[in-house]
């Protein structure tokens, strides 16, 4: 009899063990949840300041960029003008040419007819 007191006595204390184990566990599993929302809380605030930093990294690239392409524009636009005033320069150097050759020939022409007028008796 005495070893079932003895058996009864270390199964009572094994289940008290048992009991005390499912509550400590049922504890940590309580921290683990309250952990698991910190860290969600956590990277989710983490993840909201990453892309605001992307955000503000963007559009500083983007001013960057429009400015790149203002200054080429720009440059491109002077360029531009600057071929037009030398294409309308060339343009009228090349009327005053053919205006000058074309008054050279007419002189030529008839300083030409005065000479073989003279000449032939004409």
């Amino acid at each position: 009899m005495e070893d079932n007191k003895k058996q009864s006595r270390e199964s009572a204390a094994q289940i008290l063990e048992i009991q005390k184990d499912i509550e400590h566990l049922g504890y940590v599993l309580k921290e683990l949840e309250k952990d698991k929302e910190a860290l969600k809380e956590h990277i989710t605030l983490e993840s909201s300041l990453r892309i605001e930093n992307i955000s503000k990294i963007h559009a500083r690239m983007d001013r960057h960029i429009q400015t790149e392409l203002d200054y080429h524009q720009g440059i491109r636009d002077k360029a531009t003008s600057e071929h037009a005033s030398i294409h309308k320069r060339i343009s009228q150097a090349e009327r005053w040419i053919w205006i000058f050759f074309g008054g050279m020939t007419v002189i030529s022409a008839l300083m030409g007819k005065g000479v073989f007028s003279s000449l032939f008796g004409g």
